[in-house]
């Protein structure tokens, strides 16, 4: 299982609110969050490894390249920050429509919880975003990632919207994020939207080293990102 997988759960919730079969569409997207925490959180930081294999064979670089990825466990080495930002945008959206009776919905918003205290506690200081690598922002050639950045923010704000994080506590934090992007942002003549400092699609990587060298400027997959977070931290403004 990697983010592969949790992307494809983007659609699960908005098909249980709109389209129906709410008990299917609720417990696998539950499932799926729940096994993915429970093989790829480190220790307790709320921080999660790129990707884990279910099988043995499925522990490749993704779409097929034979030299592998996964240690022993069948891990991947790295936190990737896109890599687990999708997944928390699958926590965010999925606490914000998963019934209150559910009965695991209280195991959905502890992982949730724990994973946006574990950005806190990573966010850089100096730029307010993530990094590349996202708990080894102490090392030279790891980098600011506009694209993680911007779906934490995002992440973090819709936490805030549904109840399910305190406003005072995580302001701050997604204010800081949002400001990273935007730092990294131009318009071209066409008044068209570039976000600088990202990479387009990043499967799992091997090491360190291949995950700090994918970098790119500007970078389209950025720009997806910086629409989501800034949507949700101007709605406030918009609708006053």
């Amino acid at each position: 299982m990697d983010r592969w997988r949790v992307m494809g759960q983007m659609s699960l919730p908005a098909t249980a609110r709109s389209i129906g079969d709410a008990g299917y569409c609720f417990d696998e997207a539950v499932r799926q969050i729940t096994v993915f925490a429970e093989h790829c959180l480190k220790g307790d930081s709320g921080l999660y490894l790129h990707a884990w294999a279910a099988q043995p064979d499925l522990a490749r670089v993704w779409p097929g390249n034979i030299e592998r990825w996964a240690d022993p466990d069948r891990l991947s080495s790295e936190s990737g920050a896109r890599a687990w930002a999708w997944y928390a945008l699958i926590l965010a959206e999925t606490l914000a429509v998963l019934p209150a009776s559910h009965p695991r919905r209280a195991e959905v918003l502890d992982i949730f919880v724990r994973l946006a205290g574990g950005l806190v506690r990573t966010q850089d200081p100096a730029t307010g975003g993530w990094f590349q690598v996202v708990d080894k922002g102490d090392r030279r050639d790891n980098w600011i990632d506009t694209s993680g950045t911007a779906m934490f923010t995002y992440a973090l704000q819709r936490g805030i919207e549904i109840g399910t994080l305190k406003e005072a506590e995580y302001k701050p934090v997604v204010a800081r994020g949002y400001q990273c992007i935007v730092d990294n942002a131009t318009a071209d003549d066409n008044g068209l939207v570039d976000v600088h400092g990202a990479c387009d699609g990043l499967c799992v990587q091997q090491s360190y080293d291949a995950y700090v060298r994918r970098r790119e400027s500007p970078c389209k997959r950025s720009v997806a990102g910086f629409l989501w977070a800034t949507v949700i931290v101007e709605k406030p403004g918009l609708n006053s």
